[in-house]
């Protein structure tokens, strides 16, 4: 959704994103995506509603597509086509301490989401096997990779975790196969503090961009 208007996108398997207005019936727009990207697209709009971002898998394999568009020029194309490469998301995740072999299965993870912090100049994305991402928001580099803790320690989550940003672009909220909330430094990559709660997995979470509040 575009936080300035009614206007929104959705993205398919058939590597189409649409744009629409919510008075108007039908879409108002349509991208087409080359068949050498993969069929699971995202899509998402920045701060200002500008600029919305399209990510999509490498055909065969190998890394994710991110392209930035100009929402009132979206007809010209991206006005950037970024990749971040597989080996890129592998040596973020090793550099936790991850065995190799488990950084390598989830580097491989289908992404699920990503989003545009307030400032525009990172992304956050979330991904099966409870991996989230931290991007550059100019390069698209792997800035941070978090692995979210399951309800089994001995096993990796099953499901994409629930991330969000704070509006201040200070931490990254990360929710927990085990009913816990991991609390991110976005520049640091360190965890600042865990909040308890729930009984059972956290399925969403977001921040209040007027007050002082977290929902999960």
């Amino acid at each position: 959704m575009s936080p300035t208007d009614d206007t929104f996108i959705t993205s398919s398997t058939d590597r189409t994103v649409r744009m629409w207005n919510l008075e108007q019936a039908g879409c108002i727009a349509q991208l087409e995506l080359p068949p050498s990207v993969g069929s699971a697209v995202h899509s998402t709009f920045d701060s200002t509603g500008l600029v919305f971002g399209v990510t999509a898998p490498m055909a065969g394999g190998g890394g994710q597509h991110v392209h930035l568009y100009d929402a009132r020029q979206y007809g010209a194309g991206p006005f950037a086509d970024l990749k971040v490469e597989q080996s890129s998301i592998e040596k973020s995740i090793a550099s936790k301490g991850v065995a190799r072999e488990l950084a390598m299965d989830l580097s491989r993870a289908d992404w699920t989401s990503m989003r545009f912090n307030k400032s525009g100049k990172q992304l956050l994305v979330s991904a099966r096997k409870g991996l989230s991402l931290v991007l550059d928001g100019f390069d698209a580099s792997v800035s941070h990779s978090f692995i979210a803790d399951g309800a089994n320690p001995a096993l990796p989550p099953a499901h994409p975790p629930a991330v969000c940003f704070t509006p201040d672009d200070k931490t990254i909220l990360v929710g927990n196969e085990n009913g816990s909330l991991s609390c991110w430094n976005a520049q640091s990559g360190e965890l600042v503090r865990k909040l308890e709660g729930h009984v059972g997995r956290v399925g969403c979470v977001a921040a209040n961009p007027k007050y002082s509040q977290l929902a999960s």
